[in-house]
């Protein structure tokens, strides 16, 4: 690769990052990231006991349909009902999940009223109610999520201490040049991947987090990957009579096999989460979505706009080099002459 495609290369690479950067925070900021409907407030009623329905599944049956009854004549409407085998209150627990807002003195009125109607129906028609049956619990609770935007700056200033860090492990390990480049690519990846789950409207909750820390974790393997077979190739004696820009793309070239392997195991590893959280009742495609996207802008950013940035900057520093390198040659070579003369 010859001096002008590289440096048309980043420059191209550059300018589309910044337009979808620039594109993806003006829609964030107009519109915010698009809600994840699993990640909302709401209010559940909990009815536990001491394991009695764990053992007798018509009771549970019969107690749920009583519940139902109750809930929903009280004027409610219910999303969901789980079961869990422990409770914080006893050993079993069915939980209606509620719709729509609830103050907190109609949630503490209805899990009265429940209350109250447990502890006069009857089970079985044993003349015991289900209260004296199972020993049953009533109690309400609400869950508040904080919205992901609260974490933005804490987030901000956490990724910054890590490009930080990642910026003199890189130029310590291998060279500033490439200290440089790596903290170019590692921001880049992870603003892209935002603007991109921004724009394409992918769900986003509080895991939003999680996808720009993977998005930052995945950028420094590859970049180190990257920049390690590029020190060592450079080191070979048959690269160094080699233009910069030439021997780095060269060793961009052959790490991509490297690079494309890690990136496929990062999707297959993901696809699997996604699937085991449906497997046990949580949704995570919406993860799997923005995390995929930072596997794809990361290999995209280790392949393409870090090995060109490098190049251009290995270039002008080895043309500073050799010009450092000519100018004492000639002055020590005028010194050595006077001397003569003299």
């Amino acid at each position: 690769m010859n001096k002008l495609s590289a440096k048309r290369t980043f420059l191209l690479c550059l300018v589309i990052g910044l337009i979808l950067i620039v594109a993806g925070g003006l829609l964030f900021g107009l519109a915010g990231f698009n809600p994840d409907s699993s990640a909302r407030d709401y209010t559940s009623i909990e009815v536990a006991d001491n394991g009695y329905m764990e053992n007798d599944p018509n009771f549970r049956d019969a107690l749920e349909t009583v519940c139902t009854e109750e809930i929903e004549g009280q004027g409610y409407d219910i999303g969901d009902v789980l079961y869990a085998a422990e409770a914080s209150g006893g050993a079993g627990r069915l939980e209606f999940v509620l719709t729509g807002e609830m103050s907190e003195e109609d949630a503490a009125s209805l899990a009265e009223a429940l209350d109250t109607a447990l502890a006069s129906g009857n089970y079985a028609q044993a003349g015991s109610s289900y209260k004296d049956v199972g020993d049953i619990s009533v109690a309400w609770h609400d869950a508040v999520y904080e919205p992901h935007t609260e974490y933005i700056w804490r987030t901000s200033v956490g990724i910054a201490v890590a490009l930080v860090l990642l910026f003199a492990y890189v130029a310590i390990r291998f060279k500033v040049g490439m200290g440089v480049a790596a903290l170019v690519a590692a921001a880049h990846d992870v603003l892209l991947t935002l603007a991109l789950i921004a724009l394409l409207r992918i769900p986003a909750g509080p895991t939003v987090i999680c996808i720009a820390v993977l998005a930052l974790l995945l950028s420094v393997f590859f970049e180190c990957k990257l920049y390690g077979k590029v020190r060592q190739d450079l080191a070979m004696e048959e690269r160094k009579g080699m233009p910069a820009e030439e021997a780095v793309m060269l060793s961009a070239r052959e790490s991509r096999k490297g690079i494309f392997i890690g990136a496929v195991l990062a999707a297959a590893a993901l696809v699997v989460i996604a699937v085991a959280g449906l497997i046990v009742g949580f949704d995570l495609f919406s993860f799997m979505l923005g995390s995929l996207l930072a596997v794809i802008v990361c290999t995209y950013s280790s392949l393409v706009l870090s090995p060109a940035l490098y190049a251009l900057i290995k270039t002008r520093s080895d043309a500073r080099r050799a010009e450092r390198s000519k100018y004492n040659y000639a002055s020590e070579k005028a010194k050595k002459n006077v001397n003569q003369e003299g």
